[in-house]
């Protein structure tokens, strides 16, 4: 790693936008910069620990002395999309990244380590949890012209930032979700890991609402995958809940992911607007009939679409239904906050769906 940047190059780092705020070190207070220009974000799936950035420049800067670069001014233009997993959110903001119109942020790391110094606490040197949040997000909403928006992708991970986020940024937000027998299905569907991957979700959901819970420890010892699984879905969207009244119905908008799956083409207009992005028609007509939607959004270049991925969640259907059922039913009994219906307002796009 690059050795620490010298003061006077402070400057530099907070306004040129190519230095990326890439990472934070609670213990040292120090923010980790890469150097990567429009394209390198872009083409991202994920600007965590998945990202290869071996080549491009890197400088770390004290906290403190990042903020006294920030000019003071109103709060940042920031768009958000914020979702449960398992819901096509990657594929939904690189269907919404345009050149000089929005550049799309797919999972920064630097906003997990923040949420974790969030959780944990453990941000000292006389820093307040909020004062950090606010200096990223003013980072993050360097836009790449005049004009041009930024919208944000953060990890589910960094859910726990919402509230900061409706206080300290003036942008919109779209809460995306899977229904909970989809989310169950994706995680039986894909074995061990995202098994593994769900308790760990579990685990950091609890550590903000310990004692709201109505179970010991033990209890949730002894529940299986499924049912953490269950009750993380019901946390996540309980959460939600509480964020939509934070932002207001004219901030945050909600969307199953099937709706998006179902009608694309439609339902990108509506986000356009809702965003007032002024991605076009032709932009999003080639988006749609392009190879975007016929390859893994994850994985670029692997075949994949959604008719590939319906049809895995049938042949999972087809395996786990039974099991799924009794848990969902079993999941709106101890979590009666969720409601029975469409589990959170405001839907940018209506369905016909029937929820538990």
């Amino acid at each position: 790693m690059a050795t620490a940047a010298r003061d006077p190059e402070i400057g530099d780092l907070v306004r040129d936008n190519r230095w990326f705020p890439e990472d934070f070190h609670a213990p040292r207070q120090l923010l980790t910069f890469v150097h990567a220009d429009r394209g390198e974000l872009s083409r991202q799936p994920f600007l965590d620990h998945r990202w290869k950035q071996d080549s491009l420049p890197r400088r770390q800067a004290a906290l403190e002395a990042v903020a006294a670069e920030l000019s003071p001014g109103l709060a940042p233009r920031l768009d958000f999309i914020w979702h449960t997993s398992f819901c096509c959110s990657t594929l939904l903001a690189r269907a919404l990244d345009r050149p000089v119109k929005c550049l799309a942020l797919s999972e920064p790391l630097v906003l997990v380590s923040i949420a974790d110094a969030k959780r944990t606490a453990s941000l000292d040197q006389g820093w307040q949890v909020s004062r950090l949040p606010e200096i990223v997000f003013r980072l993050l909403a360097r836009p790449e012209a005049c004009g041009s928006r930024v919208l944000v992708k953060p990890s589910n991970f960094a859910n726990i930032l919402l509230p900061d986020a409706a206080r300290l940024t003036a942008g919109k937000a779209l809460l995306l979700y899977s229904d909970l027998p989809g989310f169950l299905l994706s995680v039986l569907k894909s074995g061990l890991p995202l098994r593994k991957y769900v308790r760990r979700l579990f685990s950091n959901l609890v550590g903000q609402v310990r004692d709201q819970l109505p179970w010991s420890q033990a209890e949730i010892f002894q529940m299986s995958d499924v049912e953490i699984a269950t009750l993380a879905w019901h946390m996540q969207i309980l959460e939600f809940r509480n964020a939509v009244r934070l932002l207001g119905p004219a901030r945050a908008a909600s969307l199953d992911c099937d709706a998006f799956l179902a009608k694309p083409a439609e339902v990108l207009p509506q986000l356009d607007a809702f965003y007032g992005l002024g991605l076009g028609e032709n932009h999003i007509a080639e988006t749609v009939a392009g190879p975007l939607f016929r390859e893994h959004s994850k994985a670029p270049g692997v075949p994949f679409d959604a008719e590939t991925r319906a049809k895995q969640m049938a042949d999972a259907q087809r395996q786990f239904g039974g099991d799924i059922e009794r848990v969902v039913e079993w999941s709106y009994r101890v979590s009666p906050l969720t409601p029975r219906g469409v589990p959170l307002p405001n839907p940018l796009v209506a369905t016909g769906k029937s929820y538990g």
